[in-house]
């Protein structure tokens, strides 16, 4: 049996996970914190670094190499998959020249930096940049990110500007490049064109030479470098493929490429990722490429699964300060959760704004709880509200859009499998058969999948066959 090596570098946890081509599951993962965050920054700002990521990405793949369902399989090719938005600036020879600026830096808003340059940003591309490239720049976004730099002469000459995904790629192979998922989620390329946004490009005081090529996302990249070959025990034939955006990639681990399928996403934040088969501007989306052909409309909540959280620190505190009793975080959520589900549907009228961080658009919303009568503010109908609420936001992005190509709903994160009462909620408020995957690796096994997909090593197909869900009767 043939395998593909996947590797997912995540903000928070890096895994490598290996695919089985033949049975199209997981054999083994291997994963690891992220460790690679680097101390004592100025307020605002949010680095990894590069070399460290590298290191624990060779180590945990000599791990799954290790593993005994691997070892004895000839392994193909090998994934990648990682956080999209972030921006690292390398030499030719991979050497980094800055750390990895996260999707969660905060160095160009005015409080935590040179005041305007993400306004100013924002500003020189409005009349053309979102129409085209499916978004506008935010904090953290490698476009606002490369301009900040740029505004105040802190690029060298000869650098070339990767995402870690592409980083890591590089040093596997000896290849720079980029993909359209990864160009897109900085907010530089022409979605229409699978091309660098050269106009954007100009206005944002970027030269054109900063940027590394763009190939077709799950493509071919090259093969291993011999001597990683040597160091992992692999063929030097390993092909590695062109890296792909995590969010892309688990919308394709979770519900595949067949287009009919939106993907709900409830972990600590919260995201709707609907299928459109041209590149479609709407105000509060983000309009971004998928691998191979098509597109996605992605509205995203902040809080989503946090909320719930929330709730449950609210109920912890109310215990511990009234009645002097500290419980246990997981049996809390387990009360939280039976009692949310023998509320009535609707929480008995009460209403949860779950939008305690406000929104990408507006940051000055605020969330609330309303429609308190006499009898219905119980601790059930609050955690119902909250869930309510929480997949609500998500549904009422869906409900605003083009979604007639959408059959069906797969959900996916831990705040969907930690309580059934959430995948109930999304299937009644989505209007569509919902279905959750079993595998919890989704953007790690959506670029093992993709990979295969675009190499004909498993047909496309209309996505994951109904053993890898389990499903709502």
């Amino acid at each position: 049996m043939s395998v593909l090596i996947s590797i997912d570098l995540g903000t928070s946890k890096i895994c490598a996970l290996a695919f089985c081509v033949e049975t199209q599951v997981p054999l083994a993962t291997c994963a690891a914190a992220n460790d690679a965050q680097v101390a004592g920054l100025p307020v605002g700002h949010d680095e990894q670094d590069p070399a460290r990521i590298w290191d624990q990405v060779r180590g945990l793949l000599s791990q799954l190499l290790a593993n005994d369902a691997v070892r004895t399989r000839q392994v193909s090719g090998i994934s990648i998959t990682g956080q999209m938005h972030g921006v690292l600036l390398t030499a030719p020879q991979f050497q980094p020249v800055t750390n990895l600026v996260t999707w969660r830096d905060q160095r160009v808003l005015p409080q935590a930096g040179r005041a305007g340059t993400l306004i100013a940003a924002q500003d020189a591309i409005a009349d053309v940049g979102p129409q085209r490239t499916g978004c506008r720049l935010h904090a953290g976004y490698g476009g606002a990110t490369l301009h900040h730099w740029a505004a105040g002469g802190e690029i060298p000459d000869g650098v070339i500007a990767l995402s870690i995904a592409d980083y890591v790629a590089g040093m596997l192979t000896g290849v720079q490049a980029t993909d359209p998922t990864h160009a897109a989620s900085w907010g530089l390329c022409d979605l229409e064109q699978g091309q660098w946004d050269l106009e954007c490009v100009s206005r944002l005081g970027l030269s054109p030479g900063l940027l590394p090529q763009l190939r077709p996302t799950s493509r071919p990249l090259g093969t291993i470098r011999a001597e990683i070959a040597r160091e992992l025990g692999l063929s030097p034939q390993t092909v590695v493929y062109q890296p792909i955006g995590d969010n892309q990639a688990s919308v394709v681990g979770v519900a595949g490429l067949g287009g009919d399928a939106a993907v709900v996403n409830l972990g600590t934040g919260g995201q709707v990722s609907i299928p459109q088969s041209r590149a479609v501007w709407v105000e509060g989306f983000e309009t971004r490429p998928m691998p191979l052909d098509g597109f996605i409309l992605v509205g995203a909540s902040l809080c989503g699964g946090w909320s719930y959280a929330y709730l449950r620190r609210f109920f912890q505190d109310v215990v511990a300060q009234i009645a002097g009793v500290q419980l246990d975080e997981s049996e809390v959520y387990r009360r939280m959760n039976e009692l949310a589900s023998q509320s009535q549907s609707a929480a008995g009228g009460l209403r949860a704004d779950t939008r305690f961080h406000g929104t990408r658009n507006d940051p000055s919303c605020r969330g609330g709880l309303s429609g308190i009568d006499a009898v219905n503010l119980t601790p059930g109908n609050v955690a119902r509200a909250f869930v309510e609420g929480m997949v609500g936001e998500l549904a009422e992005m869906f409900q605003s859009v083009d979604n007639r190509a959408v059959r069906r709903i797969a959900a996916s994160g831990n705040a969907v499998r930690a309580n059934p009462l959430v995948l109930k909620t999304i299937e009644l408020m989505f209007g569509r058969e919902c279905s959750l995957s079993v595998h919890q690796e989704e953007a790690a096994l959506g670029a093992a999948r993709s990979a295969a997909i675009a190499a004909d090593l498993i047909p496309r197909g209309k996505g994951p066959s109904r053993q890898h869900f389990g499903c709502i009767s």
